[in-house]
């Protein structure tokens, strides 16, 4: 029996997490709440932002997954990082250089997104959507950190918002097919899948397998 066998995908596990952290960073963002909560991001961040996608890309790697593996593993790292940096790091920073220091840290991340989209293009519709808006995304609020321009970031709020609403349905629809046995939520897959087998629910995965 495979890895991949043995685990069940969690894929739509780690998506929740990342999309539950996200779309409560967005709300502040796009300022409709107020800036001072949060404080409530930094456990999120370690905890289920952080934590559950790291666990969920060392599963990837026992299934074979490389998209899984580098996105989870990737993204869960990010929340840490912000989650350390709000906490403990930021103080450390000279104020005039804070906006470009958190810049740079988010131009790596929109490197890693755009060619995590490109790789997207094998899965499906809503995954590829996710990452693109989740590039620009970054783009966004590293333009913004960098210009100090709240409007850019407020801009990067709202896209944040899109995206992990779009994560919560990509998610929901691998979870309810997972016990429905059959997709009540399309996703668009956007590369053929061999018939399933007798019993077995047909929905794409939500990350290539390397074979």
């Amino acid at each position: 029996m495979s890895a991949k066998d043995t685990f069940a995908d969690p894929g739509h596990w780690a998506v929740t997490a990342f999309s539950a952290t996200s779309l409560m960073l967005g709300i502040i963002n796009a300022h409709l709440i107020s800036g001072t909560a949060i404080g409530i991001i930094i456990p999120t961040a370690f905890l289920f932002g952080g934590l559950v996608q790291i666990i969920a890309a060392v599963i990837e790697i026992a299934r074979g997954s490389t998209f899984g593996a580098v996105a989870f593993g990737s993204y869960g790292p990010f929340w840490i990082i912000v989650g350390l940096y709000l906490q403990f790091y930021a103080k450390t920073v000279a104020p005039a250089s804070v906006g470009s220091a958190f810049a740079l840290f988010l131009w790596m991340f929109a490197i890693i997104s755009l060619y995590l989209f490109i790789a997207s293009l094998k899965t499906d519709v809503v995954l590829a959507i996710i990452l693109f808006l989740l590039t620009v995304t970054f783009i966004l609020l590293a333009l913004g950190q960098g210009m100090n321009s709240t409007s850019l970031t407020e801009t990067g709020g709202w896209t944040t918002i899109i995206f992990a609403i779009l994560g919560f349905y990509h998610a929901a629809s691998g979870t309810i097919t997972s016990t429905w046995g059959r997709v009540l939520l399309p996703i668009g897959p956007l590369t053929p899948k061999a018939p399933a087998q007798t019993g077995q629910a047909s929905h794409p995965p939500m990350t290539p397998v390397d074979r």
